[in-house]
């Protein structure tokens, strides 16, 4: 293949998924309701606190905030928000631009060769994380923006949120682009981007928190509390480097794997 041609590809595919209208929503969707689901958090908080219930995906407002509350406990409300959208979006996104292969400017190269599927597949990933990780880096900017809002509202006016801004978006832009890379490789390998959708919301929602309260000494390796910490200050990076390889070498499996008959 012609550098020209590789060239058009690269551009065809970064305008497609830089303009992609179901990436769009899923990510202003998840952006709203960081800044709603946090104010509240905060709002709640500073009347005194309230459980919002058990389990892995929960708002932490079971804490109250008052005159002796320090701004990192208001960042911790505003990551919680953060740690429970940034990976349902994230398997959203990936799980679409698995599913989408076969369309808009993906279709127009694949029906001229199929040898080129590979590096549809290989722009599409990195277009992939980027576009995950500003998802992810939004959703944390208005969760912490929102609590700052809400302890103004409250008259806390010595807590700020944006003490952590640095780590707690790093972070979620981080977890974001890696659970969305996940999620396309095990749907492009697969070719059940709907499936892997579903169980992978599962995994997220039902299963990890169930594991996670089985054996608690392991689970700060689990891929979703070893992601969504890194949000945190006090998070140790070297929990999330066995599924940040997992991740990169699926999509690269699933990259070289890619064959003639997915044009057919």
């Amino acid at each position: 293949m012609h550098g020209s041609e590789a060239g058009s590809i690269v551009r065809t595919e970064s305008r497609r998924w830089g303009r992609d209208t179901t990436a769009g929503i899923a990510g202003g969707t998840a952006v709203v309701l960081s800044a709603g689901l946090t104010f509240l958090a905060v709002s709640v908080a500073a009347a005194g606190g309230t459980d919002t219930g058990t389990g892995g995906v929960q708002l932490e407002t079971d804490g109250a905030l008052t005159s002796a509350s320090s701004s990192a406990d208001l960042a911790s409300l505003a990551q919680s928000a953060v740690t429970m959208l940034v990976p349902l979006v994230a398997v959203v996104i990936g799980a679409h631009f698995a599913g989408a292969e076969m369309t808009s400017g993906a279709l127009l190269h694949v029906a001229v060769a199929a040898r080129r599927l590979r590096v549809v597949f290989a722009v599409r990933a990195v277009s992939l994380a980027v576009i995950a990780g500003a998802v992810g880096a939004l959703t944390a900017l208005a969760a912490i923006g929102a609590a700052d809002v809400g302890v103004r509202a409250a008259g806390l006016l010595h807590l700020t949120a944006g003490t952590a801004t640095g780590r707690t978006v790093a972070g979620a832009a981080a977890s974001a682009a890696v659970i969305a890379l996940l999620t396309f490789a095990l749907a492009c390998l697969t070719r059940r981007s709907v499936i892997v959708l579903v169980v992978m919301l599962a995994y997220l929602v039902v299963i990890e928190p169930v594991i996670a309260g089985t054996i608690p000494d392991g689970a700060v390796w689990l891929p979703r509390s070893a992601l969504t910490a890194l949000v945190r200050t006090d998070a140790e990076p070297l929990h999330a480097l066995p599924v940040l390889l997992a991740a990169l070498g699926l999509v690269c499996i699933a990259v070289a794997r890619c064959r003639r008959d997915r044009a057919a």
